[in-house]
């Protein structure tokens, strides 16, 4: 048995890099699920499960393969974001009256997902599943660290992908934020050396990655009077709002523009960090502008017309939510 228990440990550290310290990994946890018994990610999943980021249900299905739904509902509950849809923004391939609503534009303007934009309409894809080097990608987003992917060097994230045997399989807007994962312990390489940067990722993969390193005990943080969503910090500050015609073009990050973009001064709300905004809602730093300086934030707008309504306004509260 303890073999066994030594090989498990060792199967989730090459999956996901260095475990955090836990201060009891020998009580059970009840959970409603009947098949994780035995299962590499029992442990992972009931963590999940007690800290609210899985709904009750018989089964988990932990090696089935994750969609894009799943994971973005997994990793939104998992940081405590209590999510939120008004339907001033819908998905073409998402009915407006479907429970994945207020996730999907939750994650939408908090830049963990982009969608893909085509004739003119933005799509989820819901039921797709997620390869390994996407679900990085969207666990560094979610962590609120793409701003630091934009830094990371080229020459770097090159020289790094050449040491494995399949690292030139990293699509190359994937490449940054997979070397960044391996230098910060977020992912590893397999048992033989590879990334399998287009394996495709299971539920049980899914959730080691959120209880790793997006669950947290945020018990102890204040509270959006809101809605209950947990943040670090509150500010107030300037706003200003700017628009583009048919929300063309990417931000300094390489977001595509959309409601929920902020630009900001990135010596004072570093690039990647998630907040609501008084006024506008939930909301990601994701782009800079040479008039935005110190306690300013610059929000897009869906129309120039939005923009000029809003003008100047002064004392807005930004909640600082990671």
């Amino acid at each position: 048995m303890k073999k066994l228990l030594i090989l498990a440990s060792m199967a989730i550290l090459l999956l996901t890099g260095t475990p955090k310290a836990e201060a009891n990994t020998t009580a059970e946890v009840p959970t409603p699920f009947t098949d994780i018994s035995g299962h590499w990610a029992k442990k992972e999943i009931e963590q999940l499960y007690i800290g609210g980021a899985l709904e009750p249900a018989e089964a988990y299905r932990p090696n089935d393969l994750v969609t894009r739904q799943e994971l973005i509902t997994m990793f939104i509950q998992a940081k405590h974001i209590q999510p939120i849809g008004d339907n001033s923004f819908s998905f073409a391939d998402i009915p407006n009256d479907s429970w994945l609503v207020p996730y999907a534009e939750t994650a939408y303007r908090l830049g963990l997902i982009h969608g893909q934009n085509r004739d003119g309409q933005v799509y989820f894809h819901p039921d797709d599943t997620i390869s390994r080097e996407e679900l990085v990608s969207i666990l560094i987003r979610a962590r609120g660290e793409s701003g630091a992917v934009n830094q990371f060097p080229w020459s770097t994230t090159v020289h790094t992908l050449a040491a494995y045997k399949d690292g030139n399989n990293v699509q190359q807007h994937y490449q940054r934020p997979m070397v960044y994962a391996l230098q910060h312990g977020l992912v590893s390489a397999y048992e033989d050396g590879t990334l399998r940067p287009q394996q495709q990722m299971t539920r049980a993969e899914a959730a080691t990655y959120a209880s790793l390193h997006l669950l947290a005990d945020r018990s102890d943080k204040q509270k959006l009077s809101d809605n209950g969503t947990p943040y670090s910090q509150v500010m107030t500050v300037k706003t200003t709002a700017y628009s583009y015609h048919q929300n063309e073009g990417l931000t300094y990050i390489e977001y595509p523009l959309h409601e929920g973009i902020v630009a900001v001064d990135p010596n004072v709300i570093p690039l990647g960090t998630h907040m609501y905004i008084e006024g506008y809602g939930y909301a990601v730093a994701a782009d800079i502008g040479g008039a935005v300086k110190e306690n300013h934030l610059d929000l897009f707008l869906s129309s120039l017309d939005q923009a000029k309504e809003h003008g100047i306004q002064q004392d807005v509260k930004v909640y600082i939510l990671d």
